[in-house]
């Protein structure tokens, strides 16, 4: 594939795949507003429990196969039906330790309804185990639009079937049959649209592989550790119900990084392996990049920090309202971590899963032991050590990413300090301006501020001349003229 076929293809990846998840995440957001205003927080936050296991789970039953195969330059039906059938094994063995260990888990929570919980999702796993193969096989063709699509049907089905069982009064059930839907119908559209093709398993055929894949499954097993370690200690000292604000906050935030760096980063690692031996074109894309996902992410995030109060009481209603501190923290380190993000698809498509292994081999124990100790002093001993731990791994990611990629500290300033400087100037006017007006009540101060701070936010770039936001819109506004001619002509 040339250099200008590869571009136009990894954008249109981006615009479709970001545009289909756009779609999926406000639909999501929507239906789980729904939700929680049904259910209680102790609820959502025993189903916190279950996915902590939900995501060690998908980590195990891969072991990183997943990955190699994307970024292998050649890959044979034998070696793809081996790793499925390999991950499928490994999803069982997952899903066979859970059922043994049901009682453990409920009594190491102190929640008895766990019991029963974790014996009917346990054969969940096995699903997820078959799913890495067909998406990583649609991946390493940038076919993200068929990936995104099945996102969204999975989605979208499982969400109205689960409000339906929380209007009927079955509590915790509706999310957990929300979780098998979802992962049952993502399992059939993957397998049937990759189109895997059934051949013999070869154990052999993929040992090649596990020399990358290992170094990704350490990665993201020391990852997953670290990142499950807060809720598992939330939830077993402070209760489900914390767990449940935690947990929410959280996912609030992870609404405009799901958005924007996990699109783009997803995109990014199939697409960078065909230019890897281009160190200066990587610099160029990392920075365009980090740009791109800062003009977004930032005043998004700032936004949610400063209108915490409203959006909840809005959006959940006053029993939500414990979390608010949990939002406005999490909202200030989601601005470094939706940066921080994109270097892994930068690691992993210059063949750097060896390094990048390294990397988390320090960042992520460190996670964990400023968790261990700060659950000493309950909330707010794990806010601190979470943000403690978040500047180490920023800072350690970014020094490392520079020792091969053509990146200066002040090429990344020179980039966000603009974007940065329009975000504080839109807070600063909307607090002024917030001193001056009094609002019937929270949701009309939500509207009114939402609507003034994107209009100043809009005017500040260009004032500013941020070149990233011009860019940006130049490139969107190019691309929509390609796809209306584009239609024109079809």
């Amino acid at each position: 594939m040339n250099q200008k076929s590869l571009q136009d293809k990894t954008f249109s990846s981006i615009a479709w795949s970001g545009s289909i998840q756009v779609l999926s995440q406000i639909l999501n957001f929507g239906l789980g507003i729904i939700l929680a205003r049904l259910l209680t927080p102790e609820d959502f936050g025993i189903m916190a429990t279950i996915l902590v296991f939900i995501g060690i789970s998908q980590l195990l039953s891969d072991f990183g196969l997943s990955s190699s195969l994307i970024q292998k330059e050649k890959i044979t039906n034998t070696e793809s039906f081996s790793c499925a059938v390999l991950n499928t094994i490994f999803g069982g063995l997952f899903t066979f330790t859970l059922i043994i260990f049901h009682n453990d888990i409920a009594n190491f929570y102190n929640e008895p309804q766990l019991k029963s919980i974790v014996l009917v999702i346990a054969p969940i796993f096995i699903l997820h185990s078959m799913c890495s193969v067909p998406q990583a096989l649609l991946s390493r063709e940038l076919e993200h639009k068929k990936i995104s699509i099945i996102g969204l049907i999975s989605m979208i089905t499982s969400s109205i079937i689960a409000v339906g069982l929380a209007l009927a009064d079955f509590g915790i059930w509706s999310l957990v049959s929300q979780q098998y839907i979802n992962v049952t119908l993502r399992t059939i559209m993957l397998i049937y649209l990759s189109e895997l093709s059934l051949s013999r398993f070869n154990i052999s055929s993929i040992r090649g592989l596990f020399n990358f894949s290992a170094n990704v499954f350490l990665t993201r097993l020391i990852q997953q550790i670290a990142q499950q370690t807060d809720k598992v200690l939330i939830g077993k000292y402070l209760g489900t119900s914390e767990l449940g604000l935690y947990s929410r906050a959280f996912h609030f935030t992870a609404f405009p990084i799901n958005n924007v760096t996990r699109v783009v980063s997803n995109v990014l690692f199939p697409a960078l392996t065909k230019v890897n031996e281009d160190s200066d074109k990587v610099a160029s894309v990392y920075l365009t990049v980090i740009g791109y996902i800062a003009i977004i992410t930032f005043p998004t995030l700032s936004g949610f920090a400063y209108l915490s109060s409203e959006i909840i009481i809005t959006l959940l209603g006053d029993q939500w309202l414990p979390m608010q501190p949990y939002l406005v923290f999490f909202s200030i380190i989601g601005i470094v971590s939706s940066i921080g993000q994109v270097s892994t698809p930068f690691f992993l498509s210059q063949g750097k899963a060896n390094l990048h292994l390294k990397l988390n081999l320090f960042t992520q124990p460190v996670k964990t032991f400023f968790l261990l100790i700060g659950i000493n002093w309950g909330l707010e001993g794990v806010l601190i050590a979470n943000a403690a731990s978040s500047f180490v791994s920023f800072t350690s990611s970014l020094l490392v990413l520079m020792l091969f990629v053509n990146v200066t500290v002040m090429s990344i300033i020179k980039v966000l300090y603009k974007t940065l400087l329009a975000t504080c100037l839109m807070i600063f006017a909307l607090e002024a301006i917030n001193i001056l007006f009094i609002y019937n009540s929270p949701t009309h101060k939500l509207f009114w501020n939402t609507l003034i701070g994107s209009l100043l936010y809009i005017l500040l770039n260009y004032l500013l001349i941020n070149r990233s936001f011009l860019n940006l819109i130049n490139l969107l506004i190019s691309r929509l003229n390609k796809s209306k001619v584009k239609f024109k002509i079809n």
